[in-house]
Order: structure tokens, then C-alpha cells, then sequence
């Protein structure tokens, strides 16, 4: 968006889950997607103000889709600097509705979690705690990274069968999580395993905050996009 919170496009992800276009919303000003009674709150225009002022902001509200329907989300919006010393503002927006995303973004007490965790039989999943030593993965990030066994718990990410995980920036990307506090939403990596095979993944993460027996843990979630590819 411009920042006056004019629009100038939307993702085919946001399309996707509400329904809108670029052609539906590009020049429009944002306020279309929030309810009447948050407009008349002038939550709008107190986001512009949070994220002109600090640099980025979050909330956690209704988005209005093209039909009208309010779908609860959260959303994380940060003031990026352009070309020529233009800038604009971009908004990330998680459909909280969508049964995965309730869970794997809504879900943050242990018991939760680990329900999260042990019901998912699709989506790879590993768990690290705040020095980067694996406490645990699922099946299906065994299965994704086809490998011979399960990481151990307590082992290294590099010690990880695997040369994605031997690499040490995607390791560095994993541990500046803990010291920025922001997480990787949606990252593309390409998983190399050897000259002809090679998967191409997306990387989301979320710190969980423990007692101060268990401290920091970071949740890992993979999802293998390859066949989306063009």
C-alpha cells in the first residue's frame, strides 16, 4: 500500500482466501476490508498511524471478504523503504479460519501444541529449543527430508542427515529467530538433496514461550510446495 493506505496490490495468497483481486481493490483505500463498527472505531487509520510511527504493527481483527464475510485473522504490517526514498506499507494477513492456520498459529499454551504436533500427519514438524538442539520432529518431517531415522533429540541441526540442514545460513536464519524475536513467515528455500533431486519448501516459525525450567522453543513448520512450482 501507498501510506496513506492506498492499495496497490494484493498476492494470489490474499486472493485466494478473500476472495479479492487486484483489479477489485488496486487504487482503493484499505478500510474496505474492515468491518463497519472497526471503521467507525477508526481502527484504520490508527494502524497507518502505529505502523507510520513505529515501523510495523499488529493486529488481530475481521477481514471483510469480497462477499461481505468477516473472517477472523491476524495480520502483521511493516513500513518498507522503496526506491528513490519512497515508502510504502505491506501487510501480511493469516486466515485464522483456515483450520490449519487456527491451529499452527493460534495454538501457543504446551497442551495445545503438542496435540498440534502429534495429530499432524502431513505437515513436517520439528521443535528446537532456544540453544537450536532438536527436541523432537514428526513422521512427516522424516518423511519430507527422507531420512533414515528420526533427528535424536538433543542433536544439532547440522547433525541433521540431510545437507539443507548442514548448511550454516539457513541454521544462522533459524537462530537470529531467538535474538530479533521475528519469525520466518512463508520462507523459500530450495532442500537440495543431491544434483538431481531437490524440493522446493516453505519455512514457517513460532516461538513458544516456556517456563523458566523449559525456556524458549522454536516451532518449525515445512510444507514441500515443489509440485507448485511453475
Amino acid at each position: 500500500m501507498e501510506c496513506d493506505g492506498t492499495i496497490l496490490k494484493v498476492n494470489n495468497a490474499f486472493t485466494k482466501n478473500f476472495g479479492y483481486t487486484n483489479e477489485d481493490v488496486a487504487g482503493k483505500y484499505f478500510g474496505l476490508f474492515f468491518t463497519t463498527k472497526d471503521k467507525e472505531k477508526g481502527m484504520p487509520e490508527l494502524e497507518l498511524q502505529t505502523v507510520l510511527k513505529l515501523r510495523q504493527s499488529h493486529d488481530e481483527n475481521y477481514v471483510v471478504d469480497k462477499n461481505g464475510v468477516g473472517i477472523w485473522s491476524t495480520g502483521e504490517t511493516v513500513l518498507v523503504d522503496g526506491s528513490e526514498e519512497k515508502k510504502y506499507v505491506v501487510k501480511d494477513i493469516i486466515n485464522l479460519q483456515s483450520k490449519r492456520q487456527l491451529q499452527l498459529f493460534l495454538n501457543q499454551t504446551e497442551e495445545l501444541l503438542e496435540r498440534v504436533f502429534e495429530s499432524s500427519k502431513e505437515t513436517a514438524m520439528m521443535i528446537v529449543d532456544g540453544s537450536m538442539k532438536v527436541l523432537k520432529a514428526n513422521e512427516a518431517f522424516k518423511k519430507l527430508f527422507d531420512l533414515p531415522d528420526l533427528p535424536a533429540p538433543g542433536s544439532r541441526l547440522g547433525q541433521i542427515e540431510h545437507p539443507f540442514w548442514k548448511n550454516t545460513m539457513i541454521r544462522s536464519e533459524l537462530t537470529n529467530i531467538l535474538i530479533t524475536n521475528q519469525p520466518l513467515r512463508d520462507r523459500k528455500y530450495l532442500a537440495q538433496k543431491n544434483e538431481e533431486e531437490a524440493k522446493a519448501i516453505l519455512i514457517n516459525t513460532r516461538v513458544i514461550e516456556g517456563n523458566s525450567e523449559k525456556g524458549k522453543r522454536v516451532f518449525i513448520i515445512i510444507d514441500d510446495v515443489t509440485s507448485q512450482q511453475g
